[in-house]
């Protein structure tokens, strides 16, 4: 009589486990970087089209003594979109960062870390251009506004 055995014994499952955790550790530490770049993609995402949107609001109201903007303070955690009118700041949104990715640097013209846009030039031109630099494990990605025009962009090289 032939005995048949259904299942597995202990040592297999022991061995399949093993086999599979040393996989899946291997996966996890490909997919680590890949997560740092999209939650960086994202966040300079964030940060462009918060930008452009204070921008035009800006130069639909076309009011010398109204900016809307944003400003970072240190910490490096998020950053704050804001509407200035005659000197009164109010804050309109905090935007907090994904949990790995830090501000390291943010500068733009004579005030270190405010960017602000009025209706008074044509174009909408900021209070000064600057750069502000998103970092998560070893990535980095610079949000780059231009001074004459306001233009926003992302870059990836020469980010301070």
């Amino acid at each position: 009589m032939v005995r048949r055995t259904r299942g597995f014994a202990v040592l297999e499952l022991l061995i399949i486990v093993g086999i599979s955790s040393v996989l899946l550790g291997s996966v996890i530490w490909q997919v680590r970087p890949f997560a740092d770049r999209l939650a960086l993609r994202a966040a300079a995402g964030r940060l462009v089209g918060d930008l452009r949107d204070a921008q035009a609001r800006a130069l639909a109201e076309r009011n010398s003594g109204r900016a809307y903007g944003a400003e970072f303070p240190a910490g490096g955690r998020g950053y704050l979109i804001f509407s200035q009118t005659d000197g009164v700041r109010e804050i309109l949104r905090e935007q907090r960062l994904h949990p790995r990715v830090r501000i390291t640097y943010a500068r733009f013209g004579g005030v270190p870390s405010l960017v602000m846009f009025t209706g008074v030039s044509l174009l909408g031109a900021p209070s000064g251009g600057g750069t502000v630099t998103f970092s998560a494990g070893g990535a980095v990605l610079c949000v780059r506004v231009q001074p004459a025009t306001g233009r926003v962009r992302v870059d990836d090289a020469g980010c301070p």
